[in-house]
C-alpha cells in the first residue's frame, strides 16, 4: 500500500533530523556548509523536476489551468517567506533592553522549524496518495532538508541561552512532528482532486527553503568552487534518480 510505505518512509526523517542536531551538539569533523550546500541543490531538483511536472500532471486532467499552478507556486513561496519573516519580527520585538533575545526567542524559531517538519509530513503522506515514484524522491527531499531542520533547531536553542537538555527536547519534537503530518494524512482522506494544488504548494515550499534557507547557510562563511559542485550534485542526483525511476 502506498500509503503504508509513506508512513514507513517519513521515519528516516526522524533519523535525519536527530542526527542534524546530534551533529550541532557533537560535531564529527564534517564540513557542514558542504551537506547544506548539497541538500540545497537536491531540494531545487526534487522540486523542478518531480514535484511540479506532478502537480501540473494531475492539474489538467483535473482541468485546472497552468496559470493557476503556477500562481499556487509563487504563492507558496512567498507564504513561507512571510513565515520566516514573521517569526523574525517575533524575535525582534522580545530582545530584551541590552539587546540579547530572552531564551523564548529561541522557542518560538524552533516553533516555527517544527511547523515546517510538520508540513514536509504532510508533504510525503500526500505525495505517496499519488504512487510510490513520487513519494520516494519526496521522502529524499524531506530528509535532505531535516536534516539542517534539526541542525538549526539546536543551533538557535544554544544561540538563546537554553540547555542543551533543553535543545535536545526540542529536537526530539522537531523530529516527531514529520510523522505527525503523515499519519494525519492516513487518518484523514485527500481527494485526487485537490493533490495537484498540494504539490505546488509544496514545490514553492521546497523552493523556499533551497533556494532561500539552505544556499545562504552553505556560503555564509565562504564561497568555493566545492560548494558550488556539491549543489550541482544535488540537483544532478535527483536527476538521474527520478530518471531511473520513471524508466
Amino acid at each position: 500500500m502506498p500509503l503504508s510505505l509513506g508512513f514507513l518512509f517519513v521515519t528516516l526523517t526522524f533519523f535525519s533530523t536527530i542526527f542534524g542536531g546530534v551533529f550541532a551538539l557533537r560535531r564529527f569533523g564534517l564540513n557542514i556548509n558542504l551537506l547544506f550546500a548539497f541538500a540545497a541543490g537536491a531540494l531545487i531538483g526534487i522540486s523542478f523536476f518531480d514535484i511540479l511536472p506532478e502537480a501540473v500532471t494531475l492539474s489538467s486532467t483535473d482541468g485546472i489551468p497552468l496559470n493557476i499552478i503556477m500562481g499556487v507556486v509563487v504563492v507558496s513561496f512567498l507564504a513561507f517567506h512571510a513565515l520566516d519573516q514573521c517569526f523574525l519580527c517575533l524575535h525582534t520585538l522580545r530582545e530584551d533592553q541590552h539587546g540579547h533575545a530572552p531564551p523564548v526567542r529561541g522557542m518560538i524559531k524552533a516553533s516555527g522549524l517544527s511547523i515546517h517538519s510538520f508540513l514536509d509530513g504532510v508533504a510525503i503522506g500526500a505525495a505517496f496518495h499519488v504512487g510510490f515514484e513520487l513519494g520516494l524522491l519526496v521522502s529524499l527531499a524531506v530528509v535532505f532538508h531535516d536534516f539542517s531542520d534539526g541542525l538549526n533547531t539546536v543551533m538557535v536553542m544554544l544561540r538563546e541561552g537554553s540547555s542543551s537538555k533543553a535543545a535536545f527536547r526540542w529536537l526530539l519534537l522537531d523530529a516527531i512532528t514529520p510523522i505527525l503530518g503523515a499519519t494525519l494524512t492516513l487518518l484523514v482522506s485527500i481527494p485526487i482532486y485537490g493533490v495537484g494544488l498540494l504539490l505546488a504548494i509544496f514545490t514553492g515550499e521546497f523552493l523556499y527553503l533551497g533556494a532561500t534557507d539552505l544556499l545562504p547557510e552553505a556560503h555564509r562563511n565562504e564561497t568555493s568552487i566545492k560548494l558550488l559542485l556539491a549543489t550541482i550534485l544535488g540537483v544532478v542526483m535527483i536527476f538521474a534518480t527520478t530518471q531511473a525511476l520513471h524508466i
